[in-house]
């Protein structure tokens, strides 16, 4: 990839430099504040503006790489007039030319490539130190860095078929599609540094943060095991390591509804997909999910609760009222925020866990924990244990980057999706590696669908 530093860690870095600069300089000696050498920004005056500009930069990427890989899903419908979402509505995943995935890819990298940056930089400074309230801090920083790297290595794992990890024009080779779950194992390893490093400093509130993320990217290990090479037997993830994390994260936050949020603002990021969705209306939330004025804004609640089938689900009115800015039938604008792990999330982990194990007591009562938060009727084997979890997992990971695999695994095909698409000749391809990528790293690229 070709890209120097990126250029949101830049300007805050520059900010300060130049606030520090100012004082020294004629007034008309000025400088763009964000042309930066690298050597600046591992100053340890900078240390929280490194992290404070990678957590933008995941942000970012994330809110970007999220919106192609839920178009192909069944969350995400095309309603405008950019003829590469359409591509994306009708199944056609493994495409390198599509401008979309092609527009988000460098975004990903540099914020991958930031991740790095910053917990080799926080690792440096630690090391200086032995024992000081200013190692505190930088321990705190280092952790930081450690889950937000976590988050966009899982990311990754979760949505790309295949990945470089280039150094600036220093081009690597890829990945390999069949290797693509050791990203998502360097992923657990990040977050099990944040883990570390917030409990050593007794912070138990980012402890379960950085535990809740962890117990996703262990059970997205196990998702990407159910669909490579391609989607078998009953898509059921079974991870003691995914329900022990979840447990925890219940336990600390005492069964409150909590979530875990990346957050953006006019003083950081906008949210690219709520750009595309809530301000241009390029795309929408699917007919199967929500009903649609003319005007293709949300009118009400078409996905129903199973047992309470009179009420439009809870959970998908939870997220949207998120989603809108605190009702869904808002117009919505541009910040708000993606949730990356919450209570819901991990208490549907630990009943597929347990349906996984055959404990259906188990999976009952952790399905029910979610719908008492609700006031829904308890399940009691109403339906089948299978299609109970299918939609609780489809309503608690609303709009978190988790659809389409769980659509490959469980043989849940688009309603637009072509016959001849990617999604529909080769489940389990995610998104490629796009010709941005291949025209500056040439390397033998790999076919996700042929």
């Amino acid at each position: 990839m070709r890209f120097g530093i990126a250029g949101n860690v830049a300007a805050r870095v520059g900010a300060l430099a130049s606030a520090v600069a100012v004082a020294g300089c004629g007034l008309l000696d000025v400088g763009n504040p964000n042309d930066l050498e690298e050597e600046a920004i591992r100053a340890e005056a900078l240390a929280a503006a490194v992290v404070n500009g990678t957590v933008a930069l995941v942000s970012s990427a994330v809110s970007q790489s999220w919106q192609p890989y839920l178009v192909a899903s069944d969350e995400l419908h095309w309603t405008g007039s950019r003829n590469a979402w359409q591509s994306l509505d009708q199944g056609f995943v493994d495409d390198p030319l599509n401008e979309f995935t092609d527009g988000a890819f460098p975004a990903v990298g540099q914020a991958r490539w930031m991740s790095d940056l910053a917990v080799e930089i926080l690792d440096e400074h630690v090391s200086r130190y032995a024992d000081s309230e200013k190692l505190d801090q930088l321990e705190h920083h280092r952790a930081r860095a450690n889950l937000y790297s976590g988050i966009i290595y899982m990311v990754i794992g979760e949505v790309q078929e295949d990945f470089a990890f280039s150094d600036r024009n220093e081009g690597a080779e890829p990945v390999g599609r069949s290797n693509m779950h050791t990203v998502l194992d360097d992923a657990i390893a990040r977050l099990d540094a944040a883990v570390s490093g917030f409990g050593v400093l007794g912070d138990d509130d980012m402890v379960a943060s950085a535990m809740a993320v962890r117990a996703r990217a262990h059970h997205s290990r196990g998702v990407w095991d159910a669909i490579n090479p391609s989607a078998s037997g009953d898509g059921l993830v079974r991870s003691s390591q995914a329900a022990a994390d979840a447990q925890a994260v219940v336990d600390a936050v005492a069964g409150a509804d909590w979530v875990f949020n990346l957050t953006y603002s006019a003083a950081s990021v906008a949210n690219s997909m709520a750009a595309w969705i809530n301000d241009r209306k390029e795309n929408q939330l699917d007919t199967s999910i929500v009903t649609l004025s003319a005007a293709n804004d949300i009118e009400g609640i078409a996905l129903r609760d199973p047992i309470n089938w009179w009420r439009g689900d809870p959970s998908v009115i939870k997220w949207l009222n998120q989603w809108k800015g605190g009702d869904y039938r808002n117009r919505g604008g541009i910040y708000p925020p993606l949730t990356i792990a919450s209570t819901r999330m991990m208490h549907v982990i630990m009943a597929e866990d347990a349906l996984a194990s055959s404990d259906a007591d188990a999976f009952a009562q952790h399905i029910n924990h979610i719908r008492a938060m609700d006031q829904l009727t308890a399940y009691n084997e109403q339906i089948p244990r299978l299609e109970m979890l299918q939609h609780m997992r489809r309503v608690t990971v609303l709009l978190q980057g988790l659809r389409l695999a769980d659509m490959y695994r469980w043989g849940i095909e688009g309603a637009l999706w072509q016959d001849v698409s990617d999604a529909v000749r080769c489940p389990g391809v995610m998104l490629p590696v796009p010709n941005i990528e291949r025209t500056a790293n040439p390397q033998d690229w790999e076919a996700g669908c042929s």
